[in-house]
């Protein structure tokens, strides 16, 4: 089963493959910025990918857009919206 490690507190989650990222954090007890409460509308639950980009589901045109009109970088990652395949390693600003 994939780890997922959230920085900067280290702290790691072992998930079933196709865990969305939201979900892995919730579980871990890491809140998760969001006003949609992942239902894959607001985008504000976005996170960096530090290690493990390509153990992701791949970004879907719709999370391009949201991640565009919330003014995110290309490379973030809406967390409701990211499958977990892999380990991998993210952030979030407000953590």
């Amino acid at each position: 089963m994939p780890v997922v490690t959230f920085m900067p507190s280290g702290k790691m989650i072992e998930v079933a493959s196709g865990t969305t990222l939201f979900e892995a954090a919730t579980r871990a007890g890491l809140p998760v910025a969001s006003s949609c409460s992942a239902e894959n509308v607001c985008g504000k639950c976005n996170m960096q990918i530090i290690q493990g980009a390509d153990s992701l589901s791949n970004q879907s045109e719709y999370e391009k857009k949201l991640l565009q009109r919330e003014r995110h970088a290309v490379t973030d990652r809406i967390s409701c919206l990211t499958k977990i395949e892999e380990d991998c390693v993210v952030t979030t600003k407000y953590w």
